[in-house]
């Protein structure tokens, strides 16, 4: 193996080591033998660094990565089925229970970056914010009326800061997920 190789793969071998330890409790949950835990383990890093071109979005790699180990969890227990008898549907469970966990957590990273990106915009844009979401019985009419500003003038605006915060929220989600 060249340096070449191993600089080339600096991103999937860090995305790899930072969701570790989260597959190798997933993956044991599944078998139960921290012996069989590794060796999956290990068959899960490499599939994920040598495919790593197939990830669509870099975002994504947890989800992708726990889909490859669960194959190879199932994989495994198939060839392990004669001597321990296994329910694929209790897989299926516990990869649906790690899915709903990280839904969770992905809900609670976005809440965490709107929150951020809110307290970066400019205090008149702020306050536009809080007016039509926080006092939403007002509407846009009210709150052109209380500015002194057109409705087309709100609504542009409204669409501004929209616009902002979603591209604020979608760098602050990315930069999480490559650290």
């Amino acid at each position: 193996m060249s340096l070449g190789f191993i600089k080339d793969r600096s991103e999937e071998t860090r995305l790899v080591m930072q969701h570790r330890t989260a597959l190798y409790s997933y993956i044991f949950s599944c078998v139960r033998d921290h012996t069989d835990a590794e060796d999956i383990l290990h068959d899960v890093c490499v599939i994920a660094i040598e495919s790593f071109g197939q990830l669509k979005e870099k975002n994504s790699f947890f989800p992708w990565v726990r889909e490859i180990a669960f194959h190879q969890v199932l994989s495994h227990l198939k060839k392990k089925k004669k001597e321990t008898p296994f329910n694929p549907h209790v897989v299926a469970a516990l990869a649906d229970a790690v899915n709903q966990v990280e839904q969770k957590q992905s809900r609670l990273n976005f809440r965490d970056a709107m929150m951020k990106c809110l307290d970066k915009l400019p205090a008149h844009s702020r306050e536009l914010i809080v007016m039509r979401y926080e006092e939403s019985e007002m509407g846009i009419a009210g709150i052109a009326s209380e500015s002194g500003k057109s409705v087309h003038s709100i609504y542009s605006r409204l669409k501004r800061i929209k616009t902002m915060l979603r591209d604020c929220v979608s760098r602050q989600l990315a930069s999480e997920a490559t650290q």
